[in-house]
């Protein structure tokens, strides 16, 4: 409602213009629906996931089917992402300023700490790893980039989303329980704000076998300008706890040197999370010196 006074108010272009990103901004939320669900949707599975009506996602789809960005199954009508999106992400991946220095930045920590090295962003309720730097005693998954993996799970995921604004927070958790991999996985929605209060206090996140059996996580945030977390740098593999500290702060350094770099290049982005939404300056900003490394 507040939107639609806001364009009431404005002059004829203003309005337009207020229009047109409003509609972009419905097409990305669409585009991201999409990425981080496993299978094609139809439209109303889609508009229900959007929270946007059957009307106006089919009207968005006929313009990202246009362009490429989504493909529509014939035999089935639903959507899926489009060869222009593959193509554009793809492209990405090698030309992208912060993944092309970020994996220089991964090889260091993988070779320093013998674990695999990731730096991975959020898409929804997803982790997308961009760049992954193997160690010598790598035991778990291959890595295929672009394959999602549940946020709330993983350390990356759950230092991102601990910075997200509240509704959004509320959209990925939702009122029930998350999904379980494992015994430790955390998936009391309650809970998981509590976490995330814990991961906003020390500036970075643990998973201790929350998503695989075999290994766990430490995550710290790669810093825009404004201190809010870009994307998440992350080891992982059968970490030592009682070499966690040391571990933390070797990434913090290396994640603090990575921004510094793309900061002087003209080429680190700002981030998409709400600066709002950050605790304030005092030693519980992200990227702060862990007090106790082994929480979380």
């Amino acid at each position: 409602m507040k939107e639609e006074r806001s364009s009431s108010a404005a002059s004829p272009g203003e309005g337009r213009d207020i229009g047109h990103v409003r509609a972009v901004q419905r097409a990305a939320r669409i585009v991201t629906a999409l990425t981080e669900h496993p299978y094609p949707m139809g439209i109303v599975e889609l508009a229900k996931f959007v929270q946007l009506s059957p009307g106006s996602v089919h009207r968005l789809l006929a313009t990202l089917v246009n362009v490429g960005w989504v493909a529509q199954n014939s035999r089935t009508s639903k959507y899926h992402l489009g060869m222009g999106a593959v193509g554009l992400g793809s492209v990405a991946l090698v030309t992208n300023p912060v993944v092309h220095d970020g994996r220089m930045y991964l090889s260091r920590i993988a070779q320093w700490s013998g674990h695999d090295a990731v730096l991975s962003t959020l898409v929804g309720a997803k982790t997308v790893q961009l760049a992954r730097s193997a160690g010598v005693n790598t035991e778990l998954i291959e890595f295929e980039p672009g394959h999602p993996q549940p946020a709330h799970a993983m350390a990356d995921g759950k230092l991102l989303l601990a910075y997200l604004p509240e509704d959004e927070v509320g959209d990925i958790l939702g009122p029930e329980e998350l999904r379980r991999f494992t015994p430790n996985t955390i998936t009391d929605p309650d809970r998981m704000r509590r976490e995330f209060a814990t991961i906003r206090a020390q500036g970075y996140c643990v998973d201790n076998y929350e998503r695989f059996d075999t290994g766990r996580g430490i995550a710290v945030p790669v810093l825009d300008p404004g201190g809010r977390p870009l994307a998440a740098m992350m080891c992982l593999g059968k970490l030592d706890p009682a070499k966690d500290g040391e571990l933390v702060q070797q990434l913090q350094s290396v994640a603090r040197e990575m921004s510094d770099r793309l900061n002087a290049t003209g080429d680190l982005p700002a981030s998409g999370f709400e600066p709002a939404q950050f605790p304030a300056a005092g030693g519980d900003a992200p990227g702060a010196v862990p007090s106790d490394p082994g929480r979380g």
